[in-house]
């Protein structure tokens, strides 16, 4: 049976069974192992990239990004992210595996009523920061640090988008793309010097960091605090062309819009090793 097949049978089954007290969970299971053992042999999802320890441009000077003022330079240990964006099927998966009902789901919005049967693939959305942070602990992950997400997209070279400091059409999927919509992981060559994909465009991404004003930012922001959640990168609605990946929105945690998310962990000693070993 192919991806979306599985996938139209897993949904229905999530739906039916509102993922709480299912009297079919035993079929459930055995759908989600045989849909996600099809699924991982023709999409490399779930595989994560080493970003290396050391120091990298965060922010900006730019006048047009008040928000991202001012440029600095943060050291960061290495880290793990995952190369690709969280996808349908693995939210899906992981919805059921762990009987978890997503915040939307009580206002109506749930985030399965996005995640069509053509849409296996397709980043997941409607999440909200807690839904986000409970699907990457289940995977022994968490969310990145809003640090974290800036490093893994510009690169140890500070770059304004994943391939350079020059605007390029067609190589992320923002509004100049033309689809209005979010694309299957990975489709487009929106990938960063590090090799993580997807940074720029396609949804935008919860990250763990509480919005907050940098230090030498002269410009007193009111909602800075711990109030909303930072949220990086751009969805297919806005303009790439004249945003940057310096740029920083936030939301209230438990927000309900076109927001995705990756996951990041703490890299061992013996991670660094192994990857310094294999170059």
């Amino acid at each position: 049976m192919q991806i979306r097949e599985w996938f139209i049978v897993i949904i229905v089954l999530a739906l039916a069974c509102g993922l709480s007290g299912c009297a079919k969970k035993e079929a459930e299971e055995v759908a989600v192992e045989e849909y996600v053992t099809d699924t991982k042999q023709s999409t490399p999802t779930g595989e994560m990239v080493l970003i290396p320890a050391g120091e990298f441009v965060m922010g900006s000077n730019a006048k047009e990004s008040p928000q991202a003022n001012p440029e600095h330079k943060v050291y960061l240990p290495a880290f793990w992210i995952d190369k690709y964006e969280v996808s349908n099927y693995e939210f899906l998966e992981f919805s059921i595996n762990n009987r978890y009902t997503g915040e939307g789901a009580k206002e109506g919005r749930d985030w399965r009523l996005f995640a069509t049967h053509d849409k296996a693939l397709n980043p997941v959305v409607y999440i909200t920061w807690k839904d986000a942070e409970a699907y990457c602990k289940s995977k022994g992950k968490r969310l990145p640090t809003e640090e974290e997400w800036e490093k893994a997209a510009r690169g140890p070279n500070g770059f304004g988008y994943p391939w350079g400091n020059e605007w390029a059409e067609g190589r992320a999927n923002t509004y100049e793309a033309g689809l209005g919509k979010p694309a299957d992981i990975g489709q487009f060559d929106d990938v960063s010097p590090y090799g993580v994909h997807d940074m720029l465009g396609n949804v935008q991404e919860w990250t763990a960091s509480w919005y907050k004003t940098y230090k030498g930012n002269p410009k007193k922001d009111p909602n800075s605090g711990e109030q909303f959640k930072v949220v990086r990168g751009l969805s297919s609605r806005y303009k790439g062309k004249v945003a940057h990946l310096w740029e920083r929105t936030a939301y209230v945690p438990t927000a309900l819009f076109d927001f995705g998310c990756r996951c990041a962990k703490d890299a061992t000693p013996e991670d660094v090793a192994k990857a310094g070993q294999a170059k």
